[in-house]
């Protein structure tokens, strides 16, 4: 077992060692500090707060300009008598705080929980502060990868323009001055909205693909990919089981994420697929 943990935290070193030079928790455990375990503990904690602080704030001030000055949905012309995109609009039955504290929350208390698991299984020095600067190396990692996915979904979303199955429902379109006889689409220069929710309308042309089903993918897939290797890396009995629950709990999650965006009609099959 001593042995395994000598690895692990070998590797941990290697791969992460650019975020070990750019943040704070990466210059915890100095040796002068080793047997101080207050100290540790009490910096351990102010380090991790500090760098996913500033890694969410960065995120989301750099989404708030790429969706807000780099880029908008593709306007597509309007189908004529296209049952498809004339569904009732109903809200989230998986709303966007709900998901992303299921996205961004569980994946830290998972890997907190993993780690503690490690270090208690594990032997040598200035242990506490390997703790912290691994569990946050590993969370900041998860972090960028989830901006990166984020990022992706929305470019894919604004350049495909696919307009939702509420789309109708959401534009409350202006009949009176939109002709569809004898066509099969109305231009985008003649299609007139009455609804003055100019981002619900926005956001009604961005269907494909599902950023809600991409996001609990992600989470998945992360945490199969981490939990199976800290499995087989370590050899801990129980985490073989906390893998197989952990991983059972979020195949649904995903699953019942992607079924609720269809049946809420914001997305079509081919979105979640």
């Amino acid at each position: 077992m001593i042995c395994c943990q000598n690895r692990t935290s070998h590797h941990i070193t290697d791969s992460y060692m650019p975020l070990k030079r750019i943040t704070f928790t990466g210059r915890l455990g100095s040796p002068k500090d080793a047997e101080d375990f207050r100290k540790i503990l009490l910096r351990g904690l102010i380090c991790m707060g500090l760098d996913i602080a500033i890694t969410l704030a960065i995120s989301i001030v750099l989404f708030y300009m790429f969706v807000g000055y780099a880029i908008s949905p593709y306007e597509r012309p309007v189908p004529c008598n296209d049952d498809s995109i004339n569904r009732p609009f109903y809200n989230n039955t998986i709303r966007m705080k709900q998901l992303l504290a299921v996205s961004l929350g569980m994946p830290f208390f998972i890997i907190c929980f993993v780690e503690a698991m490690i270090f208690r299984a594990s032997q040598g020095s200035n242990k506490l502060a390997k703790y912290f600067t691994t569990s946050t190396l590993l969370y900041l990692k998860y972090l960028i990868s989830f901006a990166v996915c984020t990022f992706l979904m929305e470019y894919l979303k604004c350049t495909v323009g696919r307009l939702r199955p509420h789309f109708l429902a959401v534009c409350q379109p202006d009949w009176s001055r939109m002709d569809c006889t004898d066509k099969e689409y109305i231009p985008v220069s003649e299609t007139f909205c009455t609804n003055p929710d100019t981002r619900r309308i926005r956001t009604a042309r961005t269907s494909f693909p599902s950023g809600h089903t991409a996001a609990a993918f992600h989470v998945w897939i992360f945490l199969f990919l981490y939990l199976r290797r800290m499995a087989r890396i370590t050899g801990i009995p129980s985490l073989y089981r906390t893998r197989d629950i952990l991983l059972a709990i979020f195949t649904i999650w995903t699953g019942f994420t992607a079924i609720t965006r269809v049946t809420d009609y914001w997305h079509y099959p081919s979105d979640v697929a």
